[in-house]
């Protein structure tokens, strides 16, 4: 096999460059980072009289390496010793002890499921001071479950009771907490209000010198302060069961909706419509770029919802879940209503665990990697950034996102920010310094003042969205922009503000605002003006670039997809500010890409995803992406190439200081893997 002629200075040069802060490996005792495969297997009373067995080589033949399993708070699914902790009445001996012993000697570990949100009314009855008070005076029984209060006995004090009884009798690996915080609701969606409980008429007393709100309102200075003691009073008690859990067993993972006292931060992707094609990508990104020293398990959900947890999604809706999160960093993490032996919607499953051993066949490859996306854009502006981002992936752009930090930034070669017009000055001195020192920045939006690097421009004014206005590509224009697409394309749509600015001195003024003109009837369908006012502001800042949209294309983009403002996006990523991608991939914008590299420089991947499946709220089997033609500078001389997935080795070709593979055929999703020398 010919190897690229790539010098050791050059390709020292690219890791410099393009690739972000290598992260070290987890500590043994904080298992928890290295992403792992759990199944939720969310137990019911009957679910006591399960096969273990059978169990057993489920959970073994679906892949995962972690369950989340039901051990106590509502039910104990274990012979509890305490009186106000309600015994499973079909379960016969020890099921927690049992099921535990037989995971660990398949290597499996368990986290223990606990939810305080509710108390068996029995208990109830016998403690009426730990329980919620809804906002009409009376408490919540639900199906015989009685609400509990966050101020209450029970939650903050009982229940380290129950939690101490089971990691002191039960080696368990982790502990989860289910319905934490304030409940307002109950499962029927029946709203119930601000809770008015003693407890917490005292500590909101004692924390903020006020009376309880009586009601959620927004323009009640007292509601708003109860919201801020909420937040403290969540916070305190995980601090508090922090503490608790880590002073016995410091290996013991703590899991749950939150971010204060966890390991791992849980999330759930459990609403099969709206949430987006990329919704489990972006979480993944987010998440982990900001949970600090922690990991997101976030569940594919495989119920429909609350009343229908019988019903699955589309197998393709739960596989994009799950293959979106593993290949981002993130758990895989798979929940259904009780075992699996006995679901009566069976459909998914095996799609579910083709994900799971996917991950279990190559761990090796998946986990000890960073991203080496070379684009960065900072999370602004929610229909913006959104718009933005799937350009991104329509075009096979690697992205991650960063907050505006000097050292988050300096990991990329080309920074995308939306939605300028909020930026600070602080925010706008580190986009200068980023800039500067070679960075090459894309804003869209209002250009704020104190951001020097857009140059010396006068602010003129903001035109609100106008019905009949366009930007218009010159010729001049569309040979800056360079895409081919756009030799067809002499004007885009604009129906969002635009911010006008004169551009002075060595600042380049592109495009051009077309004002509202006649719109109808057709006979009277023409516009009559072209304005000087320019639709992106260009100028070079010390060794960096800078190009700003002064309209919000994102957010166009996202209301209709029209060629013409992808094409702007793309070309100015590649030919205006002139970012030399690394990577570059011909293909259908239907198939996402992921690019990560190992932290010891020994490999790197491109994950390939085909979303062509999917069309209106329909997910289906996807249709195959032919000849999907990958171009890459590698790092390193490339030692072998081959599909995770089919295992087909594939063959590379030289093309200068580039490799060019093409994958033949793309079913549903696999890793094309780079070894090096």
């Amino acid at each position: 096999m010919k190897k690229p002629a790539l010098s050791l200075f050059c390709s020292i040069l690219v890791l410099c460059l393009y690739l972000p802060t290598l992260a070290q490996e987890p500590d043994a005792n904080d298992w928890w980072l290295r992403p792992q495969r759990m199944l939720q297997t969310n137990l019911r009373e009957i679910d006591a009289t399960m096969d273990v067995n059978q169990y057993i080589r489920e959970v073994k033949d679906f892949g995962a390496n972690v369950v989340l399993f039901n051990v106590g708070g509502i039910v104990a699914n274990y012979p509890t010793d305490l009186e106000c902790h309600w015994r499973n009445t079909f379960m016969k001996g020890d099921l927690v002890g049992t099921v535990l012993k037989r995971l660990h000697a398949e290597d499996i570990r368990m986290i223990g499921r606990f939810d305080f949100s509710k108390i068996n009314e029995k208990f109830a009855a016998q403690h009426p001071d730990w329980l919620y008070v809804s906002e009409k005076g009376g408490n919540v029984n639900y199906n015989g479950q009685v609400h509990t209060c966050v101020s209450g006995g029970y939650q903050q004090e009982y229940m380290f009771k129950i939690l101490g009884e089971a990691v002191d009798r039960y080696p368990l690996d982790g502990v989860f907490f289910n319905m934490i915080g304030f409940t307002r609701s109950d499962y029927s969606g029946n709203y119930h209000g601000v809770c008015q409980c003693e407890n917490c008429k005292r500590l909101f007393k004692e924390y903020s010198g006020l009376d309880l709100p009586p009601t959620a309102d927004n323009s009640d200075p007292a509601y708003r302060k109860y919201m801020e003691w909420t937040g403290v009073m969540k916070d305190k008690q995980f601090t508090r069961v922090q503490s608790f859990l880590k002073n016995k067993r410091p290996d013991l993972a703590i899991c749950t909706y939150t971010s204060t006292g966890v390991d791992i931060i849980r999330k759930e992707s459990n609403r099969p419509l709206g949430q987006g094609a990329y919704h489990d990508t972006e979480q993944a990104k987010w998440t982990l770029l900001t949970c600090g020293r922690r990991q997101l398990a976030c569940c594919a959900v495989h119920f429909i919802r609350i009343p229908y947890r019988h019903t699955a999604v589309s197998p393709y809706l739960t596989t994009r879940r799950l293959w979106q999160q593993m290949i981002n960093g993130a758990w895989v993490d798979f929940y259904c209503i009780g075992p699996l032996q006995r679901q009566e919607d069976r459909t998914g499953l095996d799609l579910a665990a083709g994900v799971f051993n996917f991950h279990k066949a190559n761990e090796q490859w998946l986990t000890p990697v960073k991203s080496a996306a070379q684009v960065a854009l900072v999370r602004r502006g929610e229909s913006e950034y959104e718009g933005l981002m799937q350009i991104l992936c329509e075009n096979q752009v690697p992205f991650e996102f960063a907050q505006i930090e000097a050292e988050q930034l300096s990991r990329f070669p080309l920074v995308i920010v939306p939605d300028g017009g909020g930026l600070n000055a602080g925010q706008c001195k580190t986009l200068d310094s980023y800039v500067k020192s070679g960075g090459k920045l894309l804003l869209t939006g209002k250009i704020p003042e104190a951001l020097e690097s857009a140059g010396p421009i006068t602010f003129q004014t903001t035109r609100p969205p106008e019905k009949g206005a366009y930007i218009l590509i010159r010729p001049e224009d569309r040979a800056r922009f360079g895409r081919p697409a756009m030799d067809k394309l002499d004007l885009i749509f604009l129906d969002s503000p635009f911010h006008v600015y004169e551009p002075r001195d060595d600042v380049e003024g592109l495009l051009r605002l077309i004002p509202q003109d006649m719109f109808g009837p057709p006979e009277k369908c023409y516009y009559r003006t072209v304005s000087d006012h320019p639709a992106m502001i260009y100028h070079k800042y010390g060794r960096g670039r800078i190009a700003c949209f002064t309209f919000d294309i994102g957010t166009l983009y996202q209301k209709q997809c029209h060629l013409g403002h992808s094409n702007l996006v793309m070309g100015a990523i590649d030919k205006v500010l002139g970012l030399d991608r690394r990577l570059k991939i011909e293909t259908s914008p239907l198939v996402e890409t992921t690019h990560r590299i190992s932290r010891n420089g020994k490999f790197e991947w491109i994950a390939l995803f085909n979303h062509s499946g999917h069309i209106g709220n329909a997910l289906h089997r996807p249709v195959p992406a032919q000849n999907i033609r990958i171009s890459i500078r590698p790092v390193k001389p490339v030692k072998a190439t081959r599909l995770l997935g089919s295992g087909e080795p594939l063959m590379i070709s030289n093309q200068g200081d580039r490799l060019s593979v093409t994958v033949g055929l793309l079913r549903h999703y696999d890793v094309l893997l780079l070894e090096y020398e």
